[in-house]
């Protein structure tokens, strides 16, 4: 239980200081530019946890043809972190992105998850995501982003 709600946790923090770095980067600096220095220290935590976690630094297994989910998840993550940085220089609120953009991919994640990986939803499931709808609606028609 732990593993879980202190991954959760790491998760909420992390996010958190993500979006309070996203909203308060300058807007001089070319996107490209501030992504490519965010990724170089993200390489180098990631290489650290890499040699703690299994004391040698070996890419050959993950850097393969056969891990085409790597890098759709590095394009993925790129147009994550565009989008937000643009979103957040173009004047939207760090009170409601986080709010209407995670709501958004959960109305696209629900249907995927039941379809493709036979995930089950209940009662409570689809009671909650009408209340994060409902919420989505209310703070996108009552203010800008």
């Amino acid at each position: 239980m732990f593993v879980l709600y202190g991954s959760i946790a790491v998760w909420v923090a992390s996010s958190v200081i993500y979006h309070l770095a996203q909203k308060t980067l300058s807007s001089e600096n070319s996107f490209f530019g501030i992504l490519a220095a965010t990724y170089a220290v993200a390489l180098l935590i990631s290489l650290a946890g890499l040699y703690l976690q299994t004391g040698k630094i070996e890419l050959d297994g993950v850097i393969s043809l056969k891990n085409w989910p790597i890098a759709v998840l590095g394009v993925a993550i790129v147009g994550i972190e565009i989008g937000v940085l643009m979103t957040y220089h173009a004047g939207a609120s760090i009170s409601t992105l986080p709010l209407l953009s995670n709501g958004m991919v959960m109305a696209c994640l629900v249907p995927i998850g039941v379809i493709f990986f036979r995930e089950q939803i209940n009662m409570y499931s689809i009671v909650g995501m009408l209340m994060i709808i409902g919420g989505v609606w209310v703070v996108s028609s009552s203010q800008s982003v």
